[in-house]
């Protein structure tokens, strides 16, 4: 059954109050009247052209997204302004000015978008707590269950790579997606974010894309490290985060670093970081790492012996990715070479494993097979040389070292000439840009990305 005007109108209301405070809310919202609604445009009386001009300065998003919300896309908006007419002695009569709201293009997209990038393979029933996750574990749950609420809010979650980062972030979306199936929740990274950034400016949208956050109940974003050194794309994420904040909207963040330890990134964003919960994920210990191995091999039905299980356990002291490793590994000597999975098999892919993961995820190693690849010396890759086709391969090399280690930024640049890190930062933040926009430059990276990832697993088999 479809709305009228005035019941349209009556939950418009119910949406902009929320979003201002009792004063201005009866000053400017409760004297209007809706007078009729056609082809999705809603026609409001107010009381004088002053009146109209205020709204029209003041409050026009918080229209459009209130219209939005109940009327979709092509939403429009009609004034009846209630002009004195000094020749009539009669009194009053109506003056229609239509205002067709200026289209956003961030509300379809954002509408579109909803919960649709979360990995539903990822819950909190498949995440193995113990004690280097537990912390952030219960409180993601906590937070599932009343977002937005708790004291909970933000709620940072930092660790190295391979620790159960993004599985907590998904597994928190995916619960209160569950328990309520209406819940806006955008789920992203803040490269994509930033490039998002980016695009408004370009396109003078930059308004649009701040408020089309109105719209969201929880924002997931991913990686915030990547936020270092970029001022302009500080200042719109702070105030996003800040207009959701103030609203009791949940904010969820992930980091490689503690809060404390974020270089380049401005003070009034890291205070507000520090209103709600930090928590750390570290690597599990010998308990956890067998319960993650069982999980494991469970769900890829493997059957390992509690002798294979606690041998790995012991042997295997990195990230979850470590005991992933092992278990591919084991799984493809199994499949491919038709071996059993006992101790024999077990010893040799563990100390194969063991002996290679330092050399296989160095940056020498990375340089190495970028070297060879494109044909350039590797002095002239951690040099000083401007040459196009050099600093190429120079980012690419910085790019798949943050993506295939658990360096640093500051790390990594000292080992590419001693190179700070927003240098480093800047690269991925290239490399980014030229896979979403150069068709020949993807080819290319994606040939390089595989010969680093066969080098990465090709001494386990």
């Amino acid at each position: 059954m479809s709305l009228n005007h005035t019941q349209i109108w009556q939950k418009c209301l119910i949406d902009i109050k929320k979003n201002v405070d009792e004063r201005n809310f009866n000053t400017w919202f409760k004297p209007i009247r809706s007078v009729k609604l056609s082809d999705k445009t809603l026609t409001i009386q107010v009381p004088n052209k002053f009146f109209y001009e205020w709204l029209e300065e003041k409050y026009i998003d918080l229209l459009g997204k209130a219209l939005f919300q109940q009327l979709g896309s092509g939403a429009g908006l009609q004034y009846q302004i209630v002009v004195q007419d000094h020749k009539d002695i009669e009194g009053n009569y109506q003056k229609t000015i239509e205002k067709k709201l200026k289209s956003n293009p961030y509300l379809k997209l954002f509408e579109e978008e909803f919960n649709n990038d979360l990995n539903l393979n990822y819950t909190f029933e498949s995440f193995v707590e113990g004690p280097s996750n537990q912390l952030a574990r219960n409180a993601a749950i906590s937070i599932s269950k009343n977002p937005g609420k708790s004291s909970f809010n933000p709620l940072i979650i930092h660790g190295g790579v391979g620790l159960g980062k993004t599985h907590m972030i998904n597994a928190l979306g995916n619960e209160i997606i569950k328990a309520n199936p209406k819940a806006r929740i955008i789920y992203t990274n803040t490269e994509r974010f930033t490039n998002q950034i980016i695009q408004a400016l370009r396109d003078n949208n930059i308004f649009d894309f701040i408020n089309s956050f109105q719209l969201v109940d929880i924002f997931i974003i991913d990686d915030i490290q990547f936020l270092e050194g970029r001022t302009k794309t500080q200042e719109i994420f702070f105030n996003i985060f800040n207009y959701l904040h103030q609203r009791d909207k949940q904010v969820v963040i992930t980091s490689d670093v503690s809060p404390k330890d974020l270089k380049g990134i401005q003070e009034r964003l890291i205070s507000r970081f520090k209103w709600g919960l930090v928590t750390e994920l570290q690597k599990p210990n010998l308990e956890t790492r067998i319960k993650i191995l069982e999980s494991k091999a469970q769900r890829d039905q493997l059957k390992l012996t509690p002798d294979v299980l606690n041998f790995i356990g012991y042997n295997v002291k990195g990230s979850i990715r470590d005991l992933e490793g092992v278990l591919v590994s084991l799984s493809a000597h199994s499949t491919l070479n038709n071996r059993v999975i006992d101790m024999k098999l077990t010893n040799e892919v563990v100390d194969t494993f063991s002996h290679n993961l330092d050399k296989e995820l160095s940056i020498g190693n990375i340089q190495k097979i970028i070297s060879d690849f494109f044909g350039i010396p590797i002095e002239h890759i951690i040099g000083k040389t401007r040459k196009r086709n050099i600093v190429i391969a120079r980012q690419l090399g910085m790019y798949f070292a943050k993506t295939m280690t658990d360096l640093s930024l500051k790390q990594i640049g000292k080992q590419f000439g001693n190179r700070d890190h927003t240098t480093v930062l800047h690269s991925i933040k290239t490399i980014n840009d030229l896979l979403d926009s150069d068709v020949l430059f993807k080819d290319t990276f994606n040939k390089l990305e595989h010969k680093l990832e066969h080098s990465l697993i090709k001494s386990y088999f």
